[in-house]
């Protein structure tokens, strides 16, 4: 099955995205069937006008899954790429040394157990990226914040990967409204769920998959060439 979604990433990346490639892949695939079995239901009710609680839900679904599909993938790039991106760029090394930095002061005094920690490792340098990829993966991804958060310590200008950031809000805050609240509204008389429509949905969706793909090549970039352009 073909993605019914754009930016489904081809396969043409470095060997270290593999993983990350495969993760987006089935996001893609997962939400266009989704999107499939909505479009299917209708057609066989012959439906016009107002969804099922059913086909509500599908929509739903379709944006969790990209979502997940994000943070998935991203976090996937952080285990598996982020200390080759720090060996090739600068920008990338600032922010692991700021990283490094913060850490090694708890409060206004140094924290000697974390210090203690980096000396006795047999390799210093990978402890210290290791607790790096822990604290990137050690949270939600959903959301603008984290996202761009992440991104930096790949040197990945911020206007890049979420250009419209107050749209990608309102996205992250849909998502949020699905699985923390079940997009209850009490407010609403009848169906006391907020009504979500297709295309609307679909939007958000696409979106998801544009950030999730621009991040990808990104990485993909400083892999490659490993040059430090002033982006």
């Amino acid at each position: 099955m073909e993605s019914r979604f754009e930016a489904l990433p081809d396969g043409s990346y470095h060997e270290r995205c593999d993983k990350s490639t495969t993760i987006l892949r089935n996001a893609h695939l997962t939400a266009s069937s989704f999107l499939s079995t909505f479009e299917t239901d209708r057609k066989v009710r012959s439906a016009r006008g107002t969804t099922t609680d059913q086909e509500q839900d599908l929509l739903r679904a379709m944006l969790t899954f990209a979502s997940s599909g994000l943070d998935s993938m991203i976090k996937q790039l952080v285990r598996d790429t982020l200390a080759e991106v720090i060996n090739l760029r600068e920008g990338a090394q600032a922010q692991f040394k700021e990283f490094v930095e913060r850490r090694l002061r708890r409060g206004d005094a140094p924290d000697y157990s974390f210090v203690a920690g980096v000396m006795a490792s047999p390799d210093p340098r990978k402890h210290l990226v290791d607790g790096l990829v822990v604290h990137l993966t050690s949270r939600s991804l959903q959301s603008v914040e984290e996202v761009l958060r992440v991104g930096s310590y790949f040197d990945i200008p911020s206007q890049k990967l979420i250009p419209d950031r107050n749209g990608a809000r309102e996205i992250f805050s849909a998502r949020n409204q699905i699985v923390h609240e079940m997009d209850i509204d009490f407010e609403r008389p009848n169906r006391n769920r907020r009504p979500r429509k297709l295309q609307d949905m679909k939007a958000k969706t696409q979106a998801l998959f544009h950030v999730a793909h621009q991040f990808l090549t990104e990485v993909d970039a400083r892999l490659g060439s490993g040059d430090d352009r002033s982006d």
